[in-house]
């Protein structure tokens, strides 16, 4: 009696066509974790940006005086101005510490990361302003009747080595 026995198994070809396929699955999720990796630091640089505008906007309504000065407007760019308890500043001084200060951490924080601010005023600088030294709850600064775009660019650079030039605009009235 011969009966014919039924080998059950895989073959080697099976098991070699099963792992090509699962490998072409993991290559798909790995490219996948990729443009998400990319996607997520876009969105970290993103919210770093906008972080530093609403920053420099606080710094502007801390100092109402050199708003009204226009001391704010313009490129921010890294000096060295000091501001302490040994050699205090006006109000002016004040603002380019601040734009001192926001433009080194714009360069930080921000790849070519570089911050512009461009104040403008509806009517003219109230005659209470020239007299104020310094403001007090007396007299004190009225509220600046404008509006400041707080433009900030930076370089998001892609696989490719190729600039992506993104910005921020902020429009408000500090």
């Amino acid at each position: 009696m011969n009966k014919s026995v039924k080998k059950s198994g895989f073959t080697l070809i099976e098991v070699l066509v099963a792992i090509v396929i699962f490998s072409l699955g993991l290559l798909g999720i790995a490219g996948m974790m990729s443009i998400s990796v990319r996607n997520n630091h876009n969105g970290y640089l993103r919210s770093q940006a906008n972080f530093l505008a609403e920053n420099m906007v606080d710094r502007m309504r801390a100092n109402q005086v050199a708003l009204w000065q226009d001391a704010f407007n313009g490129d921010a760019a890294v000096g060295s101005t000091e501001c302490n308890i040994g050699s205090p500043c006006t109000y002016a001084e004040l603002a380019v510490f601040d734009l001192e200060q926001w433009a080194q951490s714009l360069s930080i924080l921000l790849p070519e990361g570089e911050g512009n601010i461009s104040c403008v005023t509806r009517g003219v600088l109230p005659a209470v302003i020239s007299f104020i030294s310094p403001p007090s709850i007396w007299t004190p600064v009225p509220p600046y009747d404008g509006i400041c775009t707080v433009t900030i660019t930076w370089n998001e650079s892609n696989e490719t080595g190729a600039s992506d030039e993104q910005s921020l605009v902020l429009v408000v009235q500090p």
